[in-house]
């Protein structure tokens, strides 16, 4: 993290130079107030500074000040050093913004505490802001999957109670299995959601047993075969007997449940999507594939990163951000890739102790 030392005094920065090296920090200078506002105004800004009050140009409460007044901007940490030490001068800075001050002479280890408590606050609300942008971008893809689904529910419904649309009628059936299948996809969205939020506020468990992975996977794909069927895929397995396996069958059987779900999105038609279960010296690997077109590099990046919501605004998929967090819960582990005759797969594996 870069740190600023401001100061008009040549020995003073000296001396808090030659301190600050060693506390594993970015250093810059500036020896008057223009000088360092100017830095602090930079693109990548010293996100800590130490500024002197009685500077030529701009004083330290006036550059607080200035930085207060900015409506966006990273947080910078200002700790204050002056000379002055009555509390109507205290009062005074703090009000004009300044987030710390002390006295001089500096006593150093009081100093390197103070920067590194402005340290973590800076860290903090960092990870806060992306957090708020992670949200915003789950509820904006949230509202954009869910509006489409929701457009074709409200479309068939009224075609279907229209008699205007006696060709649509005559093929109800169809139409009220497509509907049901859609609804079905706009709950199982809902409850992702519902997941990501969890996992954000440290609620996302797993309760783990005993089970034999190969009946949850076989269930999973048992419970998808219609959805199949009404896109003309060809739902294939290929499992393996394993041994029993220390997981929470239902979450497993979910994250298989969005596995194939993301593989249907792409899917085209009369291709095949084949689910496989074997087992990896010790581990169990489960892999779905399909025979879609290549998926964005970013996508299959993420999916593989470490198991923590994406940021990379339609490259975030809620029900992968789900299987990350089920497997990652299991101390597992997630891989996507392309496949080299076209599609692509992805897997997760489960240790076996």
């Amino acid at each position: 993290m870069k740190l600023l030392i401001a100061d008009d005094e040549l020995s003073t920065r000296v001396f808090l130079r030659h301190c600050a090296a060693k506390w594993d920090y970015d250093l810059v200078e500036a020896s008057d107030g223009l000088e360092a506002l100017s830095m602090l105004h930079e693109a990548d800004p010293p996100r800590i500074a130490v500024l002197d009050w009685m500077m030529p140009g701009l004083d330290g409460v006036e550059i607080c000040s200035r930085l207060n007044a900015q409506d966006n901007g990273p947080l910078i940490y200002t700790i204050l050093l002056t000379g002055k030490s009555d509390k109507e001068d205290v009062i005074h800075a703090l009000d004009h913004g300044a987030h710390d001050f002390l006295s001089k002479p500096v006593h150093i280890g009081e100093l390197q505490s103070r920067i590194a408590v402005g340290r973590r606050l800076v860290e903090a609300h960092d990870r806060l802001l992306e957090l708020d942008r992670l949200k915003e971008r789950f509820l904006r893809l949230a509202a954009h999957d869910l509006r489409n689904p929701l457009g074709y529910i409200i479309t068939m419904s009224e075609m279907l109670t229209d008699r205007d649309f006696a060709e649509v009628r005559q093929d109800m059936d169809s139409h009220l299995q497509s509907i049901h299948e859609t609804a079905s996809a706009m709950q199982n969205l809902i409850n992702d959601l519902l997941d990501v939020a969890a996992a954000w506020e440290g609620k996302f468990t797993v309760s783990r047993k005993p089970a034999s992975l190969t009946e949850i996977v076989r269930q999973a794909i048992t419970d998808r075969q219609t959805a199949a069927a009404g896109r003309q895929l060809r739902l294939m397995e290929q499992l393996s007997e394993l041994p029993p396996v220390s997981c929470d069958p239902d979450r497993i059987q979910q994250a298989v449940d969005r596995l194939l779900a993301n593989a249907f999105k792409l899917a085209p038609s009369e291709s095949t999507v084949t689910v496989s279960a074997e087992l990896e010296e010790n581990s169990v690997r489960v892999a779905v594939a399909d025979q879609g077109p290549s998926r964005n590099s970013r996508e299959l990046a993420a999916f593989s990163a470490a198991a923590a919501p994406s940021a990379g605004g339609r490259d975030s998929n809620l029900s992968l951000t789900v299987v990350k967090k089920i497997i990652e819960l299991h101390q597992g582990q997630v891989q996507a890739q392309e496949q080299a005759g076209g599609g692509s797969v992805f897997s997760f594996t489960l240790p076996l102790t």
